[in-house]
């Protein structure tokens, strides 16, 4: 293989389609950064969709709740603090609003994706000097966004803080909820490692991971390739930002998108991809979830608008787009205009493979674009024996390293309680009010981790092995127990192997085995509610009894 690449083919090899890849020059030691799960070594990334409080605990004191207050509705709860005091973002999002607003002096509105819904957070009562990030840029979870003051109709310095279901911006678009219980789940402020910023080593332009640069340059790339002059690819680009912040979705509302490669699941009609194209209007799901061909249909339809080289950014997109909100586009334009100048040339990494399908609109490709040692669309590739490479799944292939490719296609997927059977993923259930009832996986289509277990060793036997649904116990084997699973010792154990965690043969957890990444074990699994599925250091379970077991 030539070593300016990284394939990485799996979902190409399963639909049987041509993989168009476009590069980075990266050492084929890069390892691939994945989610620890809580209580996992310090110095890891903290998940994406984590929940972190506005404010420390030990910093602040909730003030005034949420209902009914002097006459009207108190949309938010109130956290006193000195001036100065840190306000961190709730979770990962994008800043929709920063600066003045009437009655609260200073506000910050961050827009977020949690669970493929659209949810607001509102942080108020900054002084000027306290907002600390601008409309458009995206932050982390837990990233530092301003200061407490006490500024605008405000009786003491505190944080007023809101959660909205649906945008908050512009008015009335969504709801205002009680904040409370989401704050109560988040976690402390500096507890576990957080995501870097664009302040940080490491991270990329605009706080983008490498998985949303990946797809960045690919549009760059695809767009040079075509002849789109520069401020057609900015259009592009800051569409990408807008629609989906560089990220590829498939749809909650179009089921069988699911079973494409994807960064997230969203619900905005039947859009799907990195522009939220429409399908039935845009073209097929196999066409959109493409998004080599999500790039040409998008570019296609830019150069057939009369006069569009003479609009503004945010006219073009919406000429393109018809979003019932036509200026949204305006302030990803700064961010594109960064990526643009970071990613020209990118048309020089494609082979003439690649450019023959791009020439043929797409047909038959499926891409996967690799950026400092990340892939999109998915943020992890499962390691195989201490490479960063994933197994390809192979029908009739080797059974282990089938196992792998068939769970790893479903990275990012939303863990669901109950979820989870031989075809992919499925509605959660109710866990009578525990966890997942908390994090509202009745409503989340997913798998919980004998769900992935069960597809994985499914797929990979040919529909010849359907494991139970459950984990095993000492008065229900479940798949522990299953006799066509091979006891293994622990330190025999390979490569697509499953792995259950608990205490004298009553267990509570599985993941499937993928190997060493940086001289760590490796597990991929669906951790918990509210996370998703991901690779973690097997570390995470350490002082556990672990049983290995072996299907195929």
């Amino acid at each position: 293989m030539d070593a300016k690449k990284l394939l990485v083919a799996t979902a190409a090899t399963l639909l049987g389609l041509v993989l168009i890849v476009v590069v980075i020059l990266a050492p084929a030691s890069t390892t691939i950064a994945c989610a620890p799960p809580s209580g996992a070594a310090a110095g890891a990334i903290a998940p994406a969709g984590t929940l972190v409080k506005p404010t420390a605990s030990d910093t602040t004191t909730d003030s005034s709740g949420f209902g009914p207050r002097w006459g009207t509705v108190h949309q938010g709860i109130d956290r006193a603090g000195p001036v100065g005091t840190p306000i961190y973002a709730f979770t990962d999002g994008r800043v929709a609003e920063a600066g003045e607003a009437a009655g609260f002096g200073h506000w910050i509105i961050l827009d977020h994706e949690i669970d493929g819904r659209t949810y607001s957070t509102v942080y108020g009562h900054m002084f000027a000097d306290g907002v600390l990030v601008s409309a458009g840029q995206h932050v982390s979870a837990g990233q530092e966004i301003g200061k407490i003051g006490n500024d605008g109709e405000s009786t003491g310095a505190h944080l007023h803080f809101e959660v909205w279901e649906g945008a908050r911006l512009p008015d009335g678009a969504g709801t205002a909820v009680d904040p409370a219980p989401w704050v109560a789940k988040a976690a402390e402020p500096g507890t576990a490692a957080q995501p870097q910023t664009s302040s940080s080593p490491g991270a990329g332009t605009g706080g983008l991971n490498a998985a949303q640069l990946a797809l960045a340059k690919q549009t760059v790339a695809i767009g040079e390739a075509m002849g789109v002059p520069e401020q057609g690819i900015v259009v592009a680009l800051a569409t990408e930002g807008q629609e989906s912040t560089y990220r590829m979705l498939a749809s909650s509302n179009v089921p069988d998108s699911t079973n494409y490669p994807h960064d997230g699941i969203g619900s905005d009609h039947l859009s799907v991809n990195q522009f939220q194209q429409q399908v039935t209007i845009w073209g097929t799901t196999e066409e959109l979830m493409n998004p080599v061909t999500a790039n040409i249909k998008f570019y296609t339809a830019l150069l057939k608008i009369p006069g569009w080289q003479s609009m503004a950014v945010t006219d073009a997109a919406q000429a393109v787009q018809g979003s019932g909100h036509p200026g949204a586009y305006a302030d990803d334009e700064p961010l594109a205009r960064q990526l643009y100048a970071q990613f020209k040339g990118a048309r020089a990494d494609l082979t003439a493979d690649d450019l023959a399908a791009i020439a043929n609109n797409g047909t038959g490709a499926v891409a996967t674009a690799v950026v400092d040692g990340g892939t999109a669309p998915g943020a992890c590739t499962p390691p195989a024996s201490g490479t960063s490479g994933g197994p390809t799944f192979v029908p009739g292939g080797p059974f282990g390293a089938n196992v792998i490719a068939a769970a790893s296609r479903w990275i990012g997927t939303p863990y669901a309680w109950g979820g989870g059977d031989s075809s992919g993923p499925t509605r959660g259930i109710s866990d009578g009010g525990g966890a997942a009832d908390a994090n509202g996986d009745t409503s989340k289509t997913g798998f919980d981790c004998s769900g992935l277990t069960l597809y994985a060793v499914f797929q990979a036997s040919g529909g010849k092995i359907t494991l139970p649904h459950y984990t095993g116990d000492t008065s229900n084997p479940g798949q522990l127990g299953d006799p066509r699973g091979q006891q293994i010792p622990f330190e025999d154990k390979q490569p697509g192997d499953l792995i259950y965690f608990g205490s004298g043969g009553n267990t509570h957890h599985v993941g499937i085995y993928t190997g060493t990444e940086g001289g760590q074990d490796m597990l991929l699994n669906a951790p918990q509610s509210g996370q998703t599925v991901s690779i973690m250091p097997l570390s995470g379970w350490a002082g556990e009894d672990m049983y290995v077991r072996r299907f195929g």
